[in-house]
């Protein structure tokens, strides 16, 4: 796998924060270096092999690299695993998630699983039932169940249900070896001929045979999932929770794992999670939080039997995954009860409403972000209505088709003066239920709008079917990044370039600036600009054999995949400065750090710290705060162009 030398430099940096200088050389070199011996690494290394296999022992244990040893020669080759590197700066976001999705005790095994890296459950029982044992002697009673796990049952309750949702996974004696080279194995397997026989397959036959019997290889990560969903039931991913934290011991009475399997994080699957939470963030920001909160219940029953965000190449796509769908009443039974959904929407008239466009049904993802709303749908009936006069307009909108029209209800009454006309409501017939599906149906018609396409209604089943169009979501999601960052680099006017240049392809100099209604040094200028940072690129044709510059046409265009690639590597670099001040600022105020590390100082660091030192101290954290701050808001930008 290549990675670009800042990339590196951050993977290296990280490892050395976490897990000292030795792995960290290790994986320096094997970054720089690539698969590498321990002969071959001690030699690039200058590390003694004795160093190396403790080195090594302890990147293998936090899943860092992959290993295979040759069954020809029995050697061992290992290599890297940059992106199990990079994810060690996502931690905290996926602790809280995790906690946010699925409670306390949940966030407590998967932390115990990073620190550890990977472990055997008889392991986990071990520690966690002799530290409830401990607190347990120490208080009496053990009043925080839902926030520890101090029981061997609870922890078999905790991993059984971060296993069904994927967030672990089993360890293989393969999930140490790169990916890429089963799949080689497999297709040489597949295209293998016997000696003095012709090919018989077709290339096309052979690569799909592969992508199945790869795809077979992958699902036996998941055997003891299936194994859990068949005897205990498939769990719903969010718990329902009282006050954001309840017990749920009952759920999984009986539930016992295998003593003996070892089991890890599934980072994949976490990038998930928090694919989910960016994009009901990016919602809530543009809608409302009320249709955030719907859109994240949306979003977790589309993903819950998601594995990772993007399709893998050498697998494909899954057919029953990618087009999946929910119902409403599907979203209905899983919103949490205390959210308000008559928040967060207007109030108009149902004459003033269109119902052929709101309710327009959607079979197919979207081909372009400027298909018309006009196409041919399959057509809604328009709902009933009731006029009835009130000056209460509190219950306007709330119902949509279980209203009607009574015999002999009067028209709306007129003033003598003829000017003013009494507000007219929509009663309700129907439940408080029904009511509130109905505001809920209408947050998810908004959803389903706009040019962000959150959702797409493509069916009529269950008061409607939903479903994400991810790619063409992430790529408006990533196309908003990038534009803010050009605009705060160049300005509106570099903006407006970089917009034209990717709407219409490449375009000639002399036609750019009528585009752009700007002048043509203006023009010129920013291009050049442009062009030394990397944004846009200039073709040359020459019109005949002289070359000449009155003679030769220039094509201004815009690389879009090429810029992504760019500022990825930029924000590499800006994360990897960030981390490298931070050191600089720990080294600088060692003697204030160390000092506070003592047991006699930590929690009463104002009382036993002089004045001088103690506002020294508070100096360094607000500084680190800031850093840390910047990396995790760098870090959200490398998901949204990379993972998500």
């Amino acid at each position: 796998m290549l990675v670009t030398k800042h990339a590196a430099e951050l993977c290296a940096l990280l490892v050395n924060d976490l897990h000292g200088e030795l792995p960290s050389r290790i994986l320096a070199t094997l970054l720089i270096k690539g698969r590498s011996s321990i002969p071959q690494l001690a030699s690039h290394s200058s590390i003694g092999p004795r160093q190396l296999r403790h080195g090594l022992g302890v990147l293998i244990q936090q899943n860092l690299l992959y290993h295979h040893t040759d069954a020809d020669n029995g050697v061992t080759h290992y290599e890297a695993n940059p992106d199990a590197c990079y994810n060690l700066v996502r931690s905290g976001k996926i602790l809280d998630v995790i906690e946010s999705n699925y409670g306390a005790p949940e966030r407590e095994l998967v932390q115990t699983l990073m620190m550890l890296g990977h472990a055997r459950i008889a392991d986990l029982v071990h520690a966690f039932s002799s530290r409830g044992a401990k607190h347990n002697g120490v208080n009496g009673t053990h009043t925080e169940d839902a926030e520890r796990i101090t029981s061997e049952a609870h922890l078999h309750q905790a991993l059984a249900r971060l296993i069904q949702a994927e967030i672990v996974e089993p360890v293989r004696p393969e999930s140490f070896r790169k990916p890429e080279d089963i799949f080689q194995e497999i297709k040489d397997d597949v295209t293998r001929v016997p000696p003095g026989e012709k090919a018989t397959k077709k290339k096309d036959q052979a690569d799909q045979e592969t992508r199945e019997r790869f795809r077979e290889y992958q699902s036996r990560s998941k055997m003891l999932k299936r194994q859990l969903d068949q005897d205990h039931g498939a769990t719903g991913k969010r718990r329902k929770l009282e006050n954001g934290n309840g017990s749920h011991h009952d759920d999984y009475r009986k539930v016992e794992v295998n003593l003996n399997v070892v089991v890890r994080v599934n980072y994949e699957r976490c990038s998930v999670e928090l694919r989910n939470q960016r994009l009901a963030e990016y919602a809530a920001d543009t809608f409302g939080e009320v249709t955030g909160q719907i859109y994240k219940v949306a979003l977790e029953l589309l993903t819950a039997k998601l594995s990772r965000c993007q399709d893998n190449p050498m697998a494909g796509a899954e057919p029953n995954v990618t087009t999946s769908t929910i119902t409403t009443m599907d979203i209905f039974d899983n919103l949490d009860p205390n959210i308000n959904t008559r928040s967060g929407i207007g109030k108009a008239g149902k004459d003033k409403i269109h119902f052929q466009s709101a309710e327009k049904l959607r079979p197919m993802p979207p081909t372009s972000d400027t298909e018309s709303d006009d196409d041919d749908a399959p057509p809604v009936p328009r709902p009933r209505q009731v006029a009835v006069e009130s000056d209460d307009d509190d219950g306007s909108g709330d119902s949509e088709e279980d209203d009607e029209m009574g015999e002999g209800a009067p028209a709306p009454a007129v003033k003598s003066n003829g000017h003013k006309l009494s507000k007219v409501k929509f009663e309700d017939e129907g439940s408080v239920a029904t009511s509130r599906l109905d505001q809920m149906r209408q947050h998810l018609l908004l959803l389903s709008e706009g040019k962000h396409r959150f959702l797409r209604h493509c069916g009529s089943q269950g008061r409607g079917q939903w479903t994400v169009d991810f790619r063409h979501l992430m790529d408006r999601l990533r196309e908003g990044e990038l534009d803010a960052v050009i605009g705060q680099s160049h300005g509106r006017h570099g903006l407006r370039l970089t917009k034209i240049l990717r709407e219409k392809g490449k375009l000639d100099e002399k036609t750019l600036p009528l585009a752009a209604l700007m002048k043509k040094s203006d023009v010129q200028g920013k291009m050049l600009a442009m062009q030394m940072a990397g944004l846009v690129d200039v073709q040359e044709v020459p019109k005949d054999n002289s070359r000449l510059a009155n003679r030769t046409l220039f094509f201004w265009y815009f690389d879009r995949e090429r810029t992504e690639a760019q500022m990825l590597d930029d924000l590499y670099k800006a994360m990897l400065r960030c981390l490298q001040t931070l050191d600089v600022e720990r080294h600088r105020n060692r003697n204030v750090l160390s000092f506070v590390e003592r047991k006699d100082v930590k929690g009463r660091e104002e009382e036993v710290m002089t004045a001088e030192h103690y506002n020294e101290y508070n100096k360094h954290l607000e500084v680190q705060e800031k850093l840390l701050a910047q990396v995790s808001r760098l870090d959200e930008m490398v998901a949204v162009f990379k993972d998500y």
